[in-house]
């Protein structure tokens, strides 16, 4: 019987693959970023200590995690984690390990056990490994696809970041990286003393903290015993206040759910992920109405066989399994459709979330039983939903009528009309949310950042495993910037402490004004750069002049923002004046080494986000400059070249460091802004199927309505009605139809665009403009669709009319 009507069956089935597999795409991300739990044991006794103020949150230091592990009484322990990518030595070649720093109780805590040889515990976490030197294990997949797994790795020695370590075990396979969306698992864990400086540190916050609840205790018990210990652990973690006060003042240690890790895309995406969720089940409701219509006319073309049916003995009953029959067939097809339909759109927008140095966010959205479980019940519940009511309707058809009438007879018009309602009402949601994504993402793509990024390459360079002291750390650095400034083909180059829109920086700055009054910034943003930086970031001297190298040799000078110059210096002029970065209090001599003269004004620069005000920026030379980890920026109208001139500056600068990961400043501005392009993409997808929908349902009940009119429009006809005239007639239910539609979907989807307020910028939900738009293009669509039915009625002969009566 499927194949009597191929037409109308893949109608069926593009329907639920649609409406299904939409909705299997976005649970399969929202499962991987925020719902699915560490392969661990008991993942739902694991908790998480925080370190945040507001939304910014940032590691714990490895004094407050030994004040924190000391003083605590809820957890059974505390385990901390760090990533740590290791230079790896081998045969001559230099590579890089995704790896990470354990401490030595973490693997007994998350009840781990090897898949091969042992793995490290609290005797082997011990400052230069202890009597045996430094234990490593590795990942399950990094063992066999760079080992093809061979069982003799196990006892032999490695070289990372050129320490000697000894193979001591095999990770089981799966074991996840504990920091969700840093780029995969791990291909190798060492015990934390491998950093054992680091450790000491009060001012570095870079440990991931975590531990299991004891028995009898729950997550608000151990929010109650941290509450209690906030201000002694501090005390323990920093005795001198030096670090915590300032900017990290208002920073406070948390504690939360810990089943999932620490996961900086659950930060970024679980908003977006949940106003997805919400327009992808929209969409399915539209795809369950538009089934509905379709099956309505279907049923309603074969009233007679019903009828025909019930008057040989069939019963409701009978007649009832027979359609819900026919519905699950084409339902179970749209259930094999939607699976690969999701699994594919699934990895799409996975590939949307890599970094422009080509890291994937080390997430799996491959369909699992939960995944697959719960599109096999939203498909049920979807055929169920489109296909019940016609049903119960074709199985109380009256066989008296029906039988006696030559003609097909039908139901679908009242049912057409609600149905048609309905669409259009979820289909004014739809296109409103997309038009203000869109406009948001058109927004920000238009802003003026501040940077003009066209012809701009960047290179990240990370020194960290050559273990260079600060003064080697300078000259590697200014050999890097020397030889790019001297390359032909490069304009301008500069370095810098980190690349725009990948993180965030804070520092104290001081000015004392005309009066002496002191005016005090723990916010600042203390960039150092090469002299180069505003000639290749292309970030604009609105007065005075930016850094040169002749600056080098005397007494410090920076040149500060706008918004900086607004702050310290309000309504004066910043040029010439003085920056302290230590509080000078009143009377006493300042120290020169502690402050700067501003030589120059910049304009704002956007460089932590471009959905945030800038920051208040201040660059200095430099001089200083002895960080491990920092970017090159070159400006060049020749992209290979600028490619193979960062290459050579990072080889010139240190000839055995790592390769850097290399990007334009364009693909990294598309991945800054990849919310809100999967948003956008997404959502204008959604918005484009529910228009067709619409016009297919409008031009389907529009056709039917003139076919069972005909007759009538041809009297009219005949007596003298006029092409505008047997327009109204036929039209005026369809589109008071659509009107009420348009009024529903504007209160209902002015209702739903609340949920995007924290993801748009520039634009406001309660725009009026956004709502007459998505109006006026259903109403497009609307005509557009009623074209074909209106020019059937107008080519009926009023005279095989009259004939006909």
């Amino acid at each position: 019987m499927m194949a009597r009507s191929p037409g109308w069956a893949a109608a069926v089935v593009l329907s639920f693959a649609l409406g299904a597999g939409a909705n299997m795409a976005i649970f399969s991300l929202t499962y991987a970023v925020v719902l699915k739990s560490l392969p661990v044991s008991d993942p739902a006794r694991l908790i998480r200590y925080t370190f945040r103020n507001g939304e910014m949150e940032i590691g714990l230091s490895g004094p407050l995690y030994q004040a924190l592990r000391r003083q605590q009484s809820s957890a059974t322990g505390l385990l901390a984690w760090s990533d740590h990518d290791f230079t790896f030595r081998h045969n001559g070649r230099t590579d890089r390990l995704r790896g990470a720093l354990l401490s030595g109780n973490g693997f007994r805590l998350l009840g781990v056990r090897p898949f091969l040889g042992r793995l490290f515990g609290e005797q082997d976490d011990q400052p230069d490994g202890g009597a045996n030197g430094f234990q490593a294990v590795l990942g399950y997949d990094y063992w066999q696809t760079h080992w093809n797994g061979d069982r003799s790795l196990v006892g032999r020695s490695l070289t990372l970041d050129d320490h000697r370590v000894i193979v001591i075990g095999i990770l089981p396979p799966g074991f996840p990286n504990l920091i969700a969306g840093m780029g995969g698992g791990v291909e190798a864990i060492l015990p934390l003393s491998f950093e054992a400086a680091h450790m000491r540190a009060p001012g570095s916050f870079w440990l991931t903290v975590m531990g299991r609840l004891k028995p009898g205790q729950s997550l608000e018990s151990a929010r109650a015993n941290l509450a209690a210990l906030q201000s002694s652990v501090r005390a323990e973690g920093d005795p001198s206040g030096r670090m915590l006060n300032g900017f990290f003042s208002a920073f406070r240690i948390g504690v939360e759910d810990g089943s999932g890790g620490r996961s900086f895309l659950r930060n970024t995406y679980a908003r977006p992920l949940l106003v997805l969720e919400l327009l992808s089940g929209a969409l399915l409701l539209l795809c369950c109405a538009n089934t509905a219509l379709l099956i309505f006319a279907r049923i309603s073309s074969r009233i007679r066989e019903f009828a025909v049916r019930s008057a040989l003995g069939a019963g409701q009953a009978r007649l009832l399994r027979q359609v819900l029959a026919e519905i699950l067939l084409l339902a179970f097809a749209g259930l094999l459709a939607a699976i690969g339909l999701g699994w594919a759109l699934a990895r799409s927008l996975v590939q949307m979330l890599v970094t422009p140095a080509g890291d994937g966010p080390g997430i799996s959205v491959t369909p699992n039983l939960l995944v697959l479980g719960a599109v096999a019940a939203l498909t049920l519940l979807a055929a169920l939903a489109a296909g019940l009511w016609p049903a119960l309707r074709a199985s109380r058809v009256d066989p008296g009528p029906h039988l006696k009438q030559r003609a097909q007879g039908g139901f679908t018009g009242a049912a057409g009309g609600w149905i048609v309602q309905f669409q259009v009402a979820a289909s004014v949601t739809l296109v409103a949310g997309s038009l203000l994504l869109g406009g948001s993402f058109l927004h920000l793509l238009l802003l003026d950042s501040g940077f003009r990024p066209e012809h701009v390459t960047l290179a990240d360079v990370d020194l960290r495993a050559l273990k260079l002291t600060p003064a080697q750390t300078i000259q590697a650095v200014r050999r890097a910037t020397e030889y790019l400034e001297n390359a032909p083909t490069i304009t301008a180059a500069t370095v810098l402490n980190m690349a725009p829109f990948t993180g965030w920086s804070a520092s104290e700055y001081y000015a004392v004004g005309n009066g002496g009054e002191i005016r005090k910034d723990a916010n600042a943003w203390g960039e150092p750069v090469s002299p180069g930086y505003f000639a290749a970031m292309g970030t604009r001297i609105l007065e005075g002049r930016g850094l040169q190298k002749s600056d080098l040799q005397g007494p410090r000078v920076c040149v500060v923002s706008e918004a900086a110059a607004q702050y310290f210096f309000p309504g004066q002029d910043p040029v010439g004046r003085t920056l302290y970065t230590a509080n000078p209090s009143a009377g006493t001599a300042i120290d020169p080494q502690n402050t700067c003269r501003i030589v120059g004004l910049a304009e704002d620069a956007r460089y932590k986000s471009l959905r945030e005000p800038p920051p208040r920026m201040i660059y200095s030379l430099m001089t200083e400059f002895s960080s491990a980890q920092f970017s090159l920026a070159v400006r060049s109208n020749a992209a290979a070249e600028a490619v193979a001139g960062l290459r050579e500056a990072v080889r010139q600068a240190a000839p055995s460091a790592p390769a850097p990961s290399i990007y334009t400043f364009s693909q990294l501005v598309d991945w800054h802004l990849s919310r809100e392009r999967m948003l956008i993409r997404l959502a204008g997808s959604f918005a484009a199927i529910a228009l067709l929908l619409t016009a297919v349902g409008l031009f389907g009940l529009m056709m039917r309505g003139v076919a069972q009119r005909s007759h009538e429009i041809g009297v009219r006809m005949a007596l003298g009605a006029g092409p505008a005239q047997v327009a109204r007639a036929v039209f005026a239910r369809t589109a008071w139809q659509v009107l009420t539609g348009l009024a529903a979907g504007t209160l209902l989807g002015a209702y739903a665009t609340e949920w995007m307020k924290s993801l748009l910028t520039g634009v406001s939900p309660a725009n009026l403009w956004i709502y007459a738009g998505a109006g006026a293009l259903i109403l497009a669509v609307g005509f557009v669709a009623a074209a074909l039915p209106l020019r059937r009625a107008l080519a009926i002969d009023p005279v095989e009319a009259l004939r006909s009566e």
